[in-house]
């Protein structure tokens, strides 16, 4: 890959390493709310008020969307390609172009939608009715950078398939799942 097509992929990368670094922390804080929870709850009789609608709409969108970069990163998405591994070489390639550009089509569409149902859930600043108020709207940015960022691995995807050769979309061996 040329300096450039390398930078890009490294900082695609590294966005998608954050991406999913935060959603692994949220997964973690996820954890710990809830543990802390069943304690105040088993032991003191006095649950976190609203523990269930922060998790829900805070951690579980963070967990979820967050590192969709990250696994398209390394080829793990569900793939079928009964029909795929039969055809030859060039038509492999071409479905593999025609598929990255439709999904990074498909994903700027969520990233355009969501991005405005989170501009106006903030206008209005948005709340949910629980046992407490939760205002919502900042978890409703996470969907458009989520699916923003998917997009672009999806069509750095689309690129390398086009015009590397040696590009194969299959997830790392094991023994590379380290590194």
């Amino acid at each position: 890959m040329t300096k450039n097509g390398g930078m890009i992929d490294g900082a695609t990368r590294w966005l998608s390493y954050i991406l999913a670094g935060v959603g692994g922390i949220a997964l973690v804080l996820m954890m710990v709310q809830t543990v802390a929870d069943v304690v105040a709850d088993q032991i003191f009789a006095r649950p976190i008020p609203g523990n269930l609608e922060v998790i829900s709409v805070y951690h579980m969108v963070l967990v979820v969307f967050l590192p969709l970069a990250f696994v398209e990163t390394r080829h793990e998405h569900i793939q079928v390609d009964l029909v795929y591994q039969l055809m030859p070489r060039l038509l492999q390639r071409i479905t593999l172009v025609v598929g990255y550009l439709l999904g990074a089509g498909f994903f700027a569409i969520l990233s355009w939608r969501t991005l405005g149902d989170a501009l106006r859930a903030l206008a209005k600043n948005e709340m949910l009715m629980g046992n407490v108020y939760v205002i919502i709207w900042p978890a409703k940015f996470v969907l458009p950078i989520g699916f923003a960022a998917i997009g672009l691995v999806v069509l750095l995807h689309a690129w390398r398939a086009a015009t590397d050769q040696t590009f194969v979309p299959e997830p790392p061996a094991a023994d590379d799942a380290a590194a």
